[in-house]
């Protein structure tokens, strides 16, 4: 039997996702940030990319209560004259608007500081799939890769790369494209796999 195109697994592992109810999903979230907050690469960060969770993502929000010393940053959407994100810092408890085209919340323009992808220390990203060598499936709009990209050239130029994930969502390997960027970790609520 032929392996799934992306399409398919893409559709496949978001229902999966999306099907975990609301327990299992508090759960899941609770068993990654504590895993992750033992891991010496979030102990070293200061300056961390998160996201916001959509679509059964899994939550890493928890992580902003349990380093409250810690800068936490949330995503912006390249507007038309750039094609990278950009990350603002997100304090706990501040205001947020819905912005971007996927009603993704964004931190407000000009009430926090913004930075650039090589300027923070760890990035925690969103997967739809991810095989334990580091391969990452998005949702297909290539804006992790493209605002990574530089990290093709100099690997170890900017921020560590770690994957968050419900462990179903892992797969026994993704075929890597050129622009893709692996990751270094993948995070779930079961396992860390260290992928380099």
């Amino acid at each position: 039997m032929p392996a799934p195109s992306k399409q398919q697994l893409r559709q496949q592992i978001r229902a999966a996702r999306r099907a975990l109810g609301l327990y299992q999903q508090r759960l899941a979230s609770q068993r990654l940030c504590a895993r992750l907050a033992l891991s010496p690469e979030l102990k070293r960060a200061q300056h961390i990319g998160i996201y916001w969770p959509m679509d059964g993502e899994i939550d890493p929000r928890p992580l902003l209560q349990r380093f409250p010393h810690k800068r936490f940053y949330l995503p912006v959407l390249p507007r038309a004259s750039r094609n990278t994100m950009t990350f603002r810092h997100w304090p706990p408890g501040a205001r947020l608007r819905f912005r971007n085209r996927y009603g993704i919340p964004e931190p407000i323009a000009g009430r926090s500081e913004q930075r650039t992808p090589a300027q923070l220390d760890l990035v925690l990203l969103p997967l739809v799939a991810f095989d334990p060598k580091g391969a990452r499936l998005g949702m297909g709009g290539g804006y992790y890769d493209r605002s990574f990209a530089f990290k093709r050239r100099n690997p170890g130029e900017g921020p560590v790369l770690v994957g968050i994930a419900h462990q179903l969502q892992c797969v026994a390997q993704l075929p890597l494209e050129s622009w893709d960027i692996p990751l270094v970790l993948v995070a779930t609520d079961e396992r860390l796999y260290r992928c380099r």
